[in-house]
């Protein structure tokens, strides 16, 4: 807590589980971000932090600047009046904190869903300005329906299918576990291998979104929030595939389930030096773990070039949109306002 009234900023620990898992599941559109999983595995490499502002959960990913990493989520009994002053809150939070910290760029609002951009809407713009916001794409969620990446059919995904009979018929030595503890070393082993092969083949690529970020930092957080997703599988709920051949792992892939039709795919690292080992143990995950639901969402593609390809190859039959929000023009930051000590992050 802060000694002047701003509200306080918590890390994510697992006993806050339950809260957020309610508060997801009273979305009516999920997106692979809107998920307790995915955010307490990324918390360490993105600085994730939380606060409940107007019994609405704020999450904010403190890097160069604080921005909020999603839109508040509201707790059961929240009100539109609460998101209002929630909204005012965090922008307060937020330049308060980049004026003290020299923040780089304006305070603004990630991974925002058609279902909560037009909740936002309906409580910003009017009179005051400081809550007058727009709003920019980013890049959405692939989703596919799960029975076409179980069986691949059709001339679509023909060279799909083709790599994923390559791997059967050149490792006929080949198995599928669901993971265990006893699978944890080797994941990370592979985790490291995939890292350094991505980092010499992709030495210099950067994205292709507006920061053209370099990818091997991107590369770097996706090995940080994987390891933290490997080790703690089973406490975050998670469902995970390795596969073998042999007595060597090669793949490993880790997921959940989004809402009663849709799953989604967090992880997946391969030894590249398989034949159609990714192709491979992407569609046996659908088929062993995630059959009885409609649609796989596998994320979005992080402005990677190659990452983008891949995703699209396979044909998505849906990408929801997802914008960033921000202030047209900076408004003038406000003096902190008191906060009740039963808002107040302990």
């Amino acid at each position: 807590d802060q000694p002047d009234g701003r509200p306080g900023l918590a890390l994510l620990s697992l006993s806050d589980k339950p809260e957020f898992d309610a508060a997801f599941a009273a979305l009516a559109q999920p997106i692979s971000d809107y998920s307790f999983a995915c955010a307490f595995s990324w918390g360490q490499a993105m600085g994730l932090y939380f606060a409940r502002l107007d019994r609405h959960l704020c999450l904010f990913a403190n890097g160069s600047d604080l921005t909020m990493l999603l839109p508040p989520i509201a707790e059961p009994g929240a009100t539109a009046e609460d998101l209002s002053r929630c909204l005012t809150q965090a922008f307060v939070l937020m330049d308060a904190w980049n004026k003290d910290h020299g923040g780089i760029h304006q305070s603004g609002i990630e991974y925002v869903s058609d279902e909560m951009l037009e909740r936002i809407r309906a409580v910003t713009g009017g009179t005051n300005g400081s809550l007058q916001l727009s709003a920019s794409p980013m890049g959405g969620d692939y989703i596919y329906p799960v029975g076409n990446m179980i069986d691949l059919p059709g001339g679509d995904l023909k060279s799909k299918r083709g790599a994923k009979n390559r791997f059967i018929r050149e490792n006929p030595n080949h198995r599928a576990e669901l993971m265990r503890p006893e699978h944890i070393p080797l994941c990370l082993e592979l985790l490291n291998r995939w890292r350094s092969h991505g980092d010499d083949v992709h030495q210099g690529q950067v994205t292709i979104d507006a920061e053209a970020k370099d990818t091997s930092d991107l590369r770097r957080r996706d090995q940080i929030a994987c390891t933290t997703a490997v080790e703690m599988y089973e406490q975050l709920g998670l469902k995970g595939l390795v596969l073998f051949v042999g007595d060597k792992l090669v793949g490993f892939t880790l997921g959940e389930s989004l809402s009663p039709s849709q799953a989604s795919i967090m992880f997946e690292k391969t030894d590249p030096d398989y034949n159609g080992v990714a192709q491979f143990i992407f569609s046996e995950f659908c088929r062993l773990c995630w059959k009885d639901k409609p649609e796989i969402n596998v994320g979005d593609d992080w402005g990677i070039p190659t990452l983008r390809f891949t995703k699209q190859s396979y044909r998505p039959t849906r990408t929801p949109a997802k914008y960033v929000l921000t202030r047209p023009v900076a408004a003038p930051v406000q003096e902190p306002v008191a906060v009740p000590v039963e808002t107040m992050v302990q």
